[in-house]
């Protein structure tokens, strides 16, 4: 992609950065979004969904200033997980900082276990998507029954679709998850000066 590029300034290039992943979701319900995946897909989807299900996990939908203490906990736990420094003070500070800074208006997905939260996701609705933000898990509480997919994605999609959204952004990270589960991959560029 070198050369001039129509709209840029002369002796800038595009350069690749990553690639970022969003769901469309076409239709109104969960269902809509299942039919629009390859048949094996659907059946891993259904697995997943059942497996949490059975775990017996209590489901509750929060405002994130009703749980950004122990989001925050687990934010951090995901966050050390990674090979990432993780201060749960710092962590929880953040999430009430954005429940603050964006009028609390997170949708906050949690899956609770012994009265304890065991996991979350966090996300934003704005215009027709629904943008994923941040998620964490207790690991020593997780069950083994696909949390990581059914609090970012599915329990999402439902909301969304609940909600009149049709997309679902996931961002830049695990793109390989995110495709199988009907994401559609973009490129993200940026412009750097000759």
């Amino acid at each position: 992609m070198r050369g001039r590029h129509r709209g840029l300034p002369h002796g800038t290039q595009p350069v690749p950065l990553n690639q970022d992943a969003t769901i469309p979701l076409p239709g109104r319900t969960f269902d809509d979004y299942l039919a629009a995946l390859p048949s094996k897909r659907r059946v891993s989807v259904r697995r997943e969904r059942r497996a949490f299900a059975e775990a017996g996990y209590e489901l509750r939908t929060l405002r994130l200033s009703e749980c950004a203490d122990d989001a925050g906990a687990l934010a951090a736990q995901l966050q050390a997980r990674h090979g990432h420094p993780a201060d749960p003070a710092f962590m929880t500070r953040l999430l009430r900082e954005q429940a603050d800074g964006m009028a609390d208006t997170g949708t906050v997905h949690a899956a609770y276990a012994e009265g304890r939260m065991a996991g979350f996701s966090l996300s934003y609705h704005h215009a027709d998507t629904v943008w994923l933000r941040s998620t964490g898990y207790d690991y020593a509480r997780l069950r083994g029954a696909h949390e990581y997919f059914n609090l970012v994605y599915y329990l999402p999609i439902e909301h969304a679709c609940a909600h009149g959204a049709t997309a679902l952004h996931l961002g830049m990270e695990s793109l390989r998850a995110k495709t199988l589960r009907g994401a559609v991959a973009s490129p993200l560029w940026a412009v750097e000066g000759a």
